[in-house]
């Protein structure tokens, strides 16, 4: 008996973004504790008196990039055979629906 998971690709076009966007998290963190002094005076300014809208702006970044390579697959197989499909359902199973389609795939 064998049980898979596949891996749904998100795409490289999104992949790209969420990258960019992670970058963008992690660069504007490191600039808002430890550089912002390599950064030119009014910018240092405009993030000293705005510091809950960087940060925002920030944490936004890293929220967008979570839901780009979200693909929301939740896929089931038993030996081969399909026994639930999030993508073509468009819903997650309740317990007994899973229960009682694992038993129809073979499941004992």
């Amino acid at each position: 008996m064998q049980f898979r998971g596949d891996i749904h690709h998100p795409g490289a076009l999104r992949m790209g973004v969420a990258q960019l966007l992670q970058m963008g998290f992690f660069g504007g963190l490191v600039l808002s504790f430890v550089g912002k002094g390599m950064l030119p005076q009014s910018a240092q300014d405009f993030m000293a008196e705005n510091q809950l809208g960087v940060f925002g702006l920030l944490f936004g970044c890293n929220i967008m990039s979570s839901q780009l390579i979200n693909t929301g697959a939740f896929e089931i197989t038993l030996n081969g055979a399909p026994v639930w499909s999030k993508i073509e359902s468009g819903r997650f199973p309740q317990l007994p629906e899973l229960v009682r389609e694992l038993k129809a795939a073979g499941l004992q």
